[in-house]
């Protein structure tokens, strides 16, 4: 109601051509509600219990950038610390979980509870209760596990060429299953969708529809961990929903006395798929470090492998690039690397586990026959590399 009176006083004051005025009006605060995130993971070593409030304007939340630490705060949200959560079985069995930061020496993780459940203590097929006590309310949720009757870990793993290979991946049915989820990390966004098939095919050329540019999924030079799982109803209907960032409403909640999701999910097949492509570029090959500045005479990388990911769709633009680099400061790596080249100018952002917004440092500088030369932007060294 709120929108669309917002909506209508504005369209008429457009229509006017005339300075409009809003009224001033109190608006009643509203109480928080409590909103749990919990998945039940059969691989997992315990299970995580997100436990945070809604916002309500009653307190002055900060967005600071994100970090795993500390999840909830770090995202700008409101953490309940404090709380009593456990994980129930079928039995009346009862285990409490433990707030990250009580037990960690940096107190991070406030609203992060973790319940000493190992995934493989779960049974499969089986009924789970949440129950979280705080001082004003108490919140319940019930998921049961699908019980598939076989999962393997590693099947998926493989070289995968993005110009010429194609991907066919079969499971068996799961009882109690909902949904199949299927997921691909990739460095701006991992790639995610249900299906009620038991078989997806897989190209180069798929695109992320989570991407901000509907960037493909696969990079070459990266290698790729790819998932499928069996999910239950309670995970299915709340990722499958949308959520009015006014309201609140649209988002499937079976939590309750409050919103969010108790679910359960159960890996079917995984792997890791070594992305490639052909090199016939150029920039495309190995480059192996020849020198450093004397100022600086620790490498950032010691090696790139580089590949075209996309020619520019017009002319004066530049083409992007992807890879991977090895370092040896300040012990062995292997991660990616995305860039571009514009003539001979060449940049290239190497990446911290493979994500986008997680940038070790920038190199800058020009390639010359199979010489690649340039200079780190927050180190400061320049670095000379020859393509093998």
């Amino acid at each position: 109601m709120f929108r669309s009176s917002s909506r209508l006083l504005l369209a008429l004051c457009a229509f006017a051509l005339t300075a409009c005025e809003f009224d001033k009006i109190d608006l009643s605060r509203t109480t928080p509600t409590i909103v749990v995130h919990a998945v039940l993971n059969t691989t997992a070593p315990n299970q995580v219990v997100l436990v945070e409030r809604t916002l309500t304007g009653a307190i002055t939340v900060v967005d600071t950038n994100f970090t795993a630490n500390d999840p909830i705060a770090s995202a700008g949200g409101d953490p309940v610390s404090g709380a009593i959560v456990e994980i129930i079985d079928s039995t009346g069995n009862a285990i409490a979980g433990l707030e990250d930061r009580v037990t960690r020496s940096d107190h991070l993780g406030a609203g992060v509870y973790r319940v000493p459940l190992a995934g493989t203590n779960l049974r499969l097929g089986a009924r789970y209760q949440l129950r979280i006590r705080t001082d004003s309310q108490t919140v319940t949720a019930f998921t049961r596990i699908p019980a598939p009757d076989v999962t393997s870990s590693g099947g998926l793993t493989r070289p995968f060429n993005r110009d010429r290979d194609t991907m066919v991946v079969k499971w068996n049915p799961a009882a109690i299953a909902r949904s199949y989820a299927v997921r691909i990390e990739s460095p701006f966004s991992p790639f995610f969708l249900f299906t009620d098939s038991t078989h997806v095919r897989i190209t180069g050329d798929i695109r992320n529809p989570f991407a901000s540019d509907l960037e493909r999924v696969l990079f070459p030079g990266f290698r790729q961990d790819m998932l499928v799982a069996a999910v239950d109803s309670n995970f299915y209907d709340y990722y499958r929903t949308g959520n009015d960032p006014f309201t609140g409403s649209g988002v499937i909640s079976r939590v309750t006395n409050g919103l969010g999701m108790f679910g359960s999910l159960v890996p079917l097949t995984s792997g890791t798929l070594t992305v490639t492509a052909d090199q016939t570029e150029p920039i495309e090959g190995r480059f192996r470090l020849q020198q450093t500045s004397t100022s600086d005479p620790s490498p950032v990388a010691t090696q790139f492998v580089l590949y075209i990911e996309s020619k520019a769709a017009k002319a004066n633009a530049p083409d992007a690039l992807s890879g991977r680099f090895n370092s040896n400061t300040p012990s062995p790596r292997t991660d990616g690397v995305i860039g571009e080249q514009l003539g001979n100018a060449i940049t290239l952002a190497l990446l911290n586990n493979q994500r986008v917004g997680d940038t070790l440092d920038v190199f800058s500088g020009t390639l010359q026959g199979t010489t690649l030369t340039g200079t780190y932007r927050k180190k400061g060294t320049t670095a000379v590399f020859i393509k093998q």
